[in-house]
């Protein structure tokens, strides 16, 4: 079947469409298809409108082989999903005895009182399959031909999720013995590039067509880059990728800082500071707490001495005038290109000030133009001096000491991580 194998998800409700519920469940029925060798090419949302409904499954199943719908199963007089399929399909709705008994007998073991609008539930198209639901009142049912199969749920969550994994997989896997590819999506999390950056660099390895597949997703301090490929087994999944990683490893050297999308960048850095036995504290003369905010939460008490927030020096040298502040007492910083000494050699520093950038025009109010210095020093590294970078920012001041902060954490990481 190859490439030619689509699936598809339909999120059906009004209160999708007014924004009153989040779709949670077609991002993981996506997950738990493309994992089982079919690949979603579209989702498609809908409010409870019985001619659009009748017109997304008719596309659907003429469109895919596999289509999963979810939500318009209940009691009440705006769950069109079955009428809505039926119509669709010309099929007649049938009352099922045996349904109707068992919605009966649920009421009843529950102590809840049964109306007459909850038997709606017992009115399935004629010809479809019933689709248990053991944990609600609300069955589902599939219509299948030889090539195709549409599988209707409920859209709770919990009902949804527990109908898939003991009816959808099972029949997968029976009416299509022939799916037998796997996907797999490594995501490299890079810092220090913007997306048009990352892009440049690596935009011949996106190119239509190209396989493995490699996309982009930009956040505002980092961009993600998913490869993803497809295999038989994990022996030729990974061989599939093995190339593509690589390459994508040497145009971005420096800027990988993990490749799971679950570690976030202070989680990174405290997993360097914790393989080299660092402690980290924090001189910050700018960002108003927002850097030791992001990072201590991330930070044992054996890789964290804390944060001094600092007077905010405004000389381009003011990573030394912090350090002067912080161990005034120390006769190497008599002159200017000196750097403290070391009490303690286990310790890292990062530093963090700023001053007004004299090349930016003037910001306007609730703005700033920033000239940020980020500082790394420990010995060890350019004999005890700071390795400095400096950044211009602005916009927004609460997003520019926001992007200082990031930007600094970067910093330690490349310094920690070898890339200075």
């Amino acid at each position: 079947m190859g490439s030619k194998f689509y699936g598809e998800i339909i999120a059906t409700g009004s209160e999708l469409m007014l924004g009153q519920t989040v779709d949670t469940n077609s991002a993981w029925l996506s997950q738990i298809l493309n994992t089982a060798g079919v690949p979603v090419v579209r989702h498609t949302s809908l409010g409870d409108d019985l001619p659009r409904l009748k017109e997304a499954f008719k596309r659907a199943w003429a469109d895919n082989q596999v289509t999963l719908v979810t939500g318009g199963l209940g009691p009440t007089e705006d769950d069109l999903t079955r009428r809505a399929a039926a119509e669709a399909f010309e099929l007649e709705l049938e009352f099922q005895e045996d349904l109707a008994a068992q919605l009966k007998d649920m009421f009843q073991r529950r102590g809840y009182p049964l109306t007459e609008n909850n038997l709606r539930q017992a009115w399935l198209p004629g010809g479809t399959a019933m689709v248990p639901n053991p944990l609600g009142t609300a069955p589902g049912f599939a219509l299948a031909d030889a090539g195709r199969l549409m599988v209707f749920l409920p859209g709770v969550p919990p009902e949804m999720k527990r109908m898939v994994k003991a009816w959808v997989l099972p029949r997968l896997r029976e009416q299509f013995p022939d799916i037998c590819r796997r996907f797999k999506t490594v995501v490299l999390k890079t810092g220090g590039l913007g997306e048009s950056m990352v892009d440049d660099r690596v935009a011949d390895l996106m190119a239509p067509g190209r396989s493995p597949t490699v996309g982009l997703l930009a956040s505002p301090d980092q961009v993600r880059v998913l490869v993803t490929a497809e295999g038989r087994d994990d022996r030729e999944i990974e061989e599939a990728l093995a190339p593509t990683l690589a390459e994508l490893d040497k145009r971005l050297a420096g800027h990988i800082f993990a490749r799971q999308d679950n570690i976030s960048l202070p989680q990174a850095v405290a997993a360097l500071l914790q393989e080299q036995g660092l402690t980290l504290i924090i001189l910050d003369a700018i960002t108003q707490g927002r850097l030791s905010g992001a990072l201590a939460p991330s930070l044992g008490p054996e890789t964290w001495s804390g944060a001094q927030d600092l007077p905010w020096q405004e000389s381009l040298s003011g990573t030394l005038e912090i350090l002067r502040l912080y161990n005034p007492d120390s006769a190497a910083l008599k002159d200017s290109e000196a750097v403290p000494a070391r009490r303690c050699q286990q310790e890292v520093r990062l530093i963090v000030t700023a001053r007004p950038d004299p090349g930016a025009p003037e910001p306007r109010p609730g703005e700033s133009a920033l000239m940020v210095e980020s500082a790394v020093q420990r010995e060890g590294y350019q004999n005890g001096q700071p390795l400095v970078r400096h950044y211009a920012l602005g916009g927004a001041t609460n997003r520019a000491l926001a992007r200082a902060a990031n930007l600094a954490i970067f910093h330690l990481w490349q310094v920690l991580s070898g890339h200075h």
